[in-house]
């Protein structure tokens, strides 16, 4: 379970204005993030049926699929999936969806579809300019 005072501190800073949604619907995309803390699936349904992208990026530099991930709502985590979400998109602290992931099964989903660390990431990355 997440800590009351991270919730409550990753919820104020979603709930910021968007930024960076490029090409998207701005109202929908804010609605996407209010809706996924919620947890309200079929809203986040509406809400990407109107444009939002399912790679919205909150106010606190993390994408809708961080926010599913760490307030643990596992359906919303396997539509954001389906719906080609970046399962290794770097936020906050270069972390990613799996770093923020809350629960054991959210994480599996995430490496069941190549999910990676920010370390891992970083650690590829750095392997990958040694090779060069």
């Amino acid at each position: 379970m997440l800590h009351p005072i991270k919730h409550l501190l990753l919820t104020t800073i979603e709930a910021v204005v968007l930024v960076g949604c490029g090409g998207s619907n701005p109202e929908a995309d804010k609605a996407l993030m209010n809706d996924i803390i919620a947890g309200d699936i079929a809203s986040v349904k509406q809400d990407l049926a109107d444009g939002a992208n399912v790679n919205a990026i909150s106010g606190s530099g993390n994408n809708s699929l961080h926010s599913a991930a760490v307030h643990g709502h596992k359906e919303i985590v396997e539509l954001f999936i389906a719906n080609g979400a970046n399962v290794n998109e770097v936020g906050d602290l270069g972390r990613t969806p799996l770093d923020w992931a809350s629960e054991k099964e959210i994480k599996d989903i995430l490496r069941k579809h190549g999910g990676k660390t920010g370390k891992e990431l970083k650690s590829e990355n750095f392997e990958n300019i040694k090779r060069q």
